[in-house]
């Protein structure tokens, strides 16, 4: 299944073990009481079984005999299993596990599969980019463990020591709560981080050791069936079998080993003898006497060997025998047949098993690469490394092979979709290795080694869009990602290697460059990313325009690029952090933000209306209210459940549709201090501010258990002013002005009392009970996930990590804290200061990752899930930055990285916003298409050149303290209009620069102002009159006499937009969701004419509100317009409705029939003008698109995507296209001119 990212089935690895079993063998392990009370599902264990054993000893033969068993019993839809490969890097992962387990039990259940797809399709998760906390907590406890079933499920993970990060699967095994039982068997060596690990988190678990007494029969059942098959007849038989068992040790892999020696040297008994008396005890020294054997060959069959084992070694994952095959090319370009040279050359350290090239044992992988120094054949592994990347390098750098290649594989994918992803690659063996792993092995070579940087700069230089593009190719970006990280990586360690290098060595400035690419490329995904998948040609065409031009992929492609448009108007250079700038709507502010999913989501207390965003595109989904002010939300880990708590009540609504689930009356009149879902998401806990915390049951509003966190008897009347529960519903921090912090145990029996926990600080310890007070005031704790430690912030912004179980404090003085918030997994701190600077810090240890100076106030902030991007609410806006510094790889090898906080950077990055440029809030072109006015947030109106963007003069000046919103221009281009949010009207009169004069002539015409806000302001086509609309009532202005004409009011106060009648000067035409009208300009009364029999009325909106958000005039004769339902209930995008009106036969009411616009309201986000008789608009993943009106919707043309970060709602609405089709798009105060966009 694709959003769960598994390519490979799981029984592939499963049979290549389940067919080296030999029939009779592994029966010794059900004799154990422990194995068959686990198999049993013995009531009176816990359900997890750990088996040890030594290398070799045949942990994985037992691991398929147990899961073959259990899939021939009666309930084998319940049986999944993991081999964690050391070999395969991906497999080692914890996220893989799950994702591999998730696919096998959605393979075999159905209830399980569908409610997978539908999180899916709610959520628009997908799993495969996930960390493995987010899936487990989505997938396993949020939908499969509350799958009820009467069988167990049986869990099998074999090779548990060769996990990536192994103690964090025990962790969340420990997490189990399931509506099934769960039976757990693991297998791995016992090594120290496992044994303290299982004692920790899993101390119910039975441990059973694998000895050599255990195996020993099985052994020499292999043992003897190999001989009588080498040697049948031979009478000598049991005398080898004897030698041979007696240096076995119970290790499968030495005897393994020793039996292929023999059966290279059968030909004499002293032929046999000689072998069984130099085959050593003990894998060490076997591993020693075969690479003497590889050694000893000739040099030619020797050099193929070592590189052979060079590559096998050090591969990601195993090869196929054709690419490695092709990979091997450079060195021995004759090869004839690579199998049987592998079996004759390497010393039985390699095999082929189905096509797959391995080392016989992880083991051997350990001996070859730590120990190089002292062996007779040397494999160095950052030699070996640097030989692969460079290998894979070369074979990338025909440029002209790959883009046909590449062209012929999108072509494919296009009109075919099995031909998509991964599938495609099939016909260019190597190809899918090279583009995916080339940086890892960069990022573990030599670093001290100046050639190898070079040849990377010069592939990126040269080579870099078409490396995308071919990873857009495989659907999976995350390659790109991981070798930015694996960049940056790669540079700490060359800065380690190399610290007597001067300042001015000649290879610095070359280190800087890998950095830029690091962060360009990291920038191209998050901008490009999923445009860059659907199309990947594109990278060529689409993307370096809209490139910084001080990018190095505008440095190195800007004169190079394919595309056939430009960009300018933008003075910045550099990447912006800041992704996206949203408002909550008029005279509305966010008061808190909160990140769910694939959503987040945004407060405005005052009404209770909760605000949902798409993550990936910005753009307002729904929004639905409280009906109350609203203090608290929260939402739920494993299910699409948020929570809000206000005065009167606490509601529940399902993020994904906006519905009101429960509705629970708050019988108290304290306040709400926090929200929690209890675990199964059936019950909530409702802390309030006089410590009393009650747990309701969601479907019968009643109350289940309410605890009270004071002592018995206690007069104390504080207030909590902050409460915290802990993630795993146990414990309550509670936050009291000027006291110290205090940790209950959350206790629904009052006959067993625990005294709390407090945590006074050393400061605080001399003071007297009588004084009682905490001298330094706490403000806010968090809990930290997985942990019992509190992070109290105190109101000299100092931060304090309480160990709450050892009573241990960590005090951090250095990080000027007044708010602070942590990532979904704990290894992240964001804090904001006095001045509205953000910080982030790498956990536990505090280190400055990033910070972002920006001076505003910051009210609320939130993580992403994944950590890689964050939010603040910031006056009337909600921020969301996206700084390359904090996208990490969730795959990078732990041998690449020092530790946990190193990826993300050693050296903090420090960046900032640019505040100075004022906001654009309006923006217009004139008819000639030569200039643009600019209507701004500090109440100024300028004039700008086109095609260049260069400031003309400012044209008028409104109160500072109102923005601009509204600008109309006259067809003659004489008068310019401006209105302002106070509903302040200027017109100025313009002359152009002629006879002599270099500036335009601005003068002042007219400066009225109205009670209300302005709508629309529209010029009458001969200039003389200007229109001024508002909510209730219209007016008309004589520019002669700059007196009013006349007005109206409009009782139905439905927004509408209003046009010239396109053959009655006299006339001109309201149009809103409902209906189109006449009126006369000259008394704003209705004209004779009956009302337009729209079919407008037959829209959707006969019980539902909507208003017209954009017309578009076509051919002078159309008018295209585009409605949205204004009901806060509804997802405005999913009710957006096209309507085409032919102006030319107002009065002929089959002209207002609806016509076939269904398929292109789906496609239409925003539209945004006409050009060449086509409708232009954006869709909905930000590609410019054109449509070439016809009566029912067919198809429209794409030219074009825009970067994510220039489509913010405002800039979106303010987006504007010229008749030349110049692009005008408003980004951080600027107008950003796309030219020619629309003509290639």
């Amino acid at each position: 299944m694709d959003i769960l990212g598994i390519s490979e089935k799981a029984d592939e690895d499963l049979e290549n073990f389940t067919e080296r079993t030999m029939q009779g063998t592994c029966q010794w392990l059900f004799q154990r009481q422990a194995v068959q009370d686990w198999i049993s599902d013995s009531p009176k264990t816990s359900g997890l079984l750990w088996l040890t054993g030594n290398p070799g000893a045949g942990k994985s033969i037992l691991a398929s005999y147990v899961i073959a068993l259990l899939k021939k019993r009666s309930f084998s839809g319940s049986c999944h299993f993991h081999f964690f490969l050391a070999a395969h890097q991906t497999k080692r992962t914890v996220s893989y596990l799950l994702r591999s387990i998730a696919l096998q039990a959605a393979l075999l259940n159905k209830v399980f599969c569908t409610r997978l797809i539908e999180l899916h399709e709610n959520t628009g998760m997908i799993f495969g980019q996930q960390k493995a906390t987010m899936i487990w907590e989505k997938v396993f406890e949020g939908i499969l463990f509350r799958i009820p079933s009467q069988d167990p499920l049986f869990w099998v993970f074999d090779g548990l020591d060769e996990a990536e990060t192994p103690v964090e699967l025990v962790k969340l095994l420990s997490r189990i709560k399931a509506a099934v039982r769960i039976n757990v068997l693991l297998l791995s060596r016992a090594n120290k981080d496992l044994v303290s690990g299982i004692r920790n988190f899993l101390p119910t678990t039975v441990h059973e050791a694998i000895s050599a007494e255990d195996n020993k029969d099985d052994i020499r059942e292999y043992v003897v069936s190999s001989i009588q098959r080498i040697l049948p007849g031979d009478p000598t038989q049991e005398e080898i079998v004897h030698d041979i068992l007696s240096k076995a040790s119970g290790s499968f892999l030495w005897v393994r080993l020793a039996l292929e020696r023999i059966s290279d040297n059968w030909y004499t008994k002293d032929d046999i003898r000689a072998a069984l008396t130099e085959i050593p005890g003990g894998m060490g020294p076997l591993y020693e006497r075969m690479l003497e054997l590889v050694a000893d060959q000739p040099p030619k069959p020797r050099g193929m060997a070592v590189k052979i084992l060079t590559w096998v070694a050090c591969t990601f994952k195993p090869l196929e025998i054709a690419e490695l095959e092709i990979a091997l090319k450079p060195d021995f370009p004759d090869l004839y047949n690579l199998k049987r040279t592998i079996e004759e050359v390497c010393g039985h350290f390699v095999v082929v098993n189905k096509s797959k090239v391995t080392l016989i044992h992880h083991t051997a992988a350990q001996f070859l690469l730590h120990n190089s120094s002292t062996l007779p054949v040397a494999i160095v592994p950052h030699e070996g490394h640097q030989h692969i990347a460079t290998v894979c390098i070369d074979f990338l750098s025909d440029s002209s092979k790959w883009r046909r290649a590449f062209s012929n594989m999108q072509t494919m994918q296009q009109s075919s979709q099995s031909a998509s992803g991964p599938a495609a690659f099939d016909r260019h063996p190597f190809l899918s290795y090279a583009l995916t792993y080339w940086a890892h092995h960069f990022s573990l070579a030599s670093a001290e080694s100046d050639d190898l940087l070079e040849t990377i700069l010069a592939f990126l230089e040269e080579t870099c869009l078409l490396w995308i593009h071919g990873v857009a190719l495989s659907k999976n970006l995350r390659i790109l990602t991981q070798a930015a990280q694996r960049f940056k990586t790669y540079l700490r360690r060359r800065a380690n290697s190399l610290p007597q290098k001067s300042a001015l060595s000649l290879t610095l400035p070359r280190d800087s460059e890998l950095r830029q690419w690091a962060n360009d490329i990291i920038r191209v995904v998050g901008r490009f990313g999923r445009n860059v998948v659907e199309n990947p040609d594109s990278i060529h065409k689409h993307v370096v325009p809209f490139c910084p031009k001080e990018s190095i992929i505008s440095r190195s492609f800007g004169t190079k690029s394919r595309s056939g448009f430009t960009v300018s108007g933008i003075t910045s250079k550099k990447w912006d952090d800041c992704l996206a700038r949203m408002t909550m709507g008029e005279d509305q502010t966010a008061s808190k933000v909160l990140c769910k999913d694939t959503f987040f989501v945004t407060l405005v207390g005052i009404s209770g209306t909760l605000v949902v965003w798409s993550s990936e595109t910005c753009e307002e989904i729904r929004r639905f209210a409280h009906g109350e002010y609203v203090t608290n939300m929260t939402s739920s880990k494993t299910s699409n459940l948020v929570a809000t708590a206000g005065f009167k009540t606490t509601r529940v609504w399902d993020i994904t549709t906006g519905e009101e689930l429960y509705r629970l009356p708050k019988g108290r009149h304290h306040h709400t201090r926090t929200l929690a879902f209890g675990p199964e998401d059936d019950e909530i806990l409702v802390g309030y501010d006089d410590c009393l915390i009650q747990c309701f049951d969601m479907a019968t509003a009643q109350e289940k258990w309410q605890f009270l966190a004071k002592e018995p008897g206690s007069r104390d009347h504080n207030c909590a002013r902050h409460m915290a529960i802990s993630p795993d519903l146990t414990q309550v921090a509670l936050v009291f002005r000027g006291r110290p912090v205090v940790v209950w145990n959350i206790q629904r029996s009052p006959s067993n009392f625990i005294p709390p926990k407090r945590c006074v600080l050393t400061e605080d310890s001399m003071r007297s009970a009588q004084e009682g007070d905490a001298w330094n005031a706490p403000e806010v704790a968090l809990w930290q996930p997985g942990t019992d430690h509190l992070l109290i912030m105190y109101e000299d912004t100092k931060v304090v990590e309480w160990n709450v179980r050892d009573d241990e404090q960590s005090p951090h003085d250095h990080m000027g804290a007044r708010g602070m918030v942590l990532s979904h997994d704990g290894s992240l701190l964001l804090t904001s200061d006095v001045n509205g600077t953000l910080s982030v810090w790498t956990v536990p240890h505090y280190r400055l990752a990033y910070r972002l100076q920006y001076e505003e106030l910051v009210t609320d902030m939130a993580f992403s899930p994944d950590g890689t991007r964050f939010y603040d609410i910031r006056g009337t806006f909600c921020n969301v930055w996206e700084p390359d510094a904090l996208i990490r790889s969730q795959d990078i090898d732990q041998d690449s990285t020092s530790s946990h906080h190193d990826t993300i950077n050693s050296e903090p990055v420090i960046s900032s916003d640019d505040t100075s440029r004022i906001a654009i809030t309006s923006l217009l072109c004139n008819a000639s298409n030569d200039c643009y006015c600019c209507g701004k947030e500090d109440g100024t109106v300028v004039m700008y050149e086109l095609p260049n963007g260069k400031k003309i003069r400012q044209v008028a000046k409104h109160a500072s303290s109102t923005s601009v919103i509204k600008l109309a221009w006259s067809t003659s281009e004489k008068y310019l209009a401006s209105g302002d949010d106070s509903g302040r009207i200027m017109v100025k009169r313009l002359e152009r620069p002629s006879g002599g004069k270099d500036e335009w002539g601005v003068f002042k015409l007219l400066d009225w102002r109205i009670d209300e806000a302005i709508d629309y302001l529209m010029f009458h086509a001969q200039d003389g009159l200007l229109l001024i609309a508002g909510r209730i009532t219209a007016y008309v202005m004589n520019l002669k006499t700059k007196t009013e004409l006349c007005r109206a009011r409009h009782p139905e106060q439905r927004e509408g937009i209003w046009i010239n009648h396109p053959i009655s000067p006299s006339l001109l035409i309201k149009v809103d969701a409902a209906e189109a009208r006449h009126y006369l300009w000259k008394t704003l009364l209705p004209s004779d004419d009956p009302i337009i029999s729209s079919a407008l009325q037959a829209v959707g909106f006969v019980d539902s509100p909507g208003k017209v958000q954009r017309a578009v005039r076509v051919r002078d004769r159309w008018l295209v317009l585009e409605i949205l339902s204004t009901d806060p209930n509804y997802a405005s995008s999913q009710h957006r409705h096209i309507e085409m009106l032919d102006l030319h036969k107002l009065n002929d009411t089959t002209a207002w029939k609806t016509t076939g616009t269904e398929g292109l309201a789906k496609q239409v986000r925003r539209l945004i003008g006409c050009f060449h008789d086509q409708v232009v608009f954006v869709d909905h993943h930000f590609w410019l698109c054109t449509w070439a009106m016809e009566p029912v919707y067919t198809k429209h043309k794409r030219h074009f995507f825009l970067p994510k970060d220039w489509l913010s709602p405002t800039a979106l609405r303010l987006t504007s296209l010229n008749a030349q089709g110049t692009l005008l798009c408003p980004r951080n105060g600027e107008v950003a001119i796309v030219r020619s966009g629309l003509t290639y």
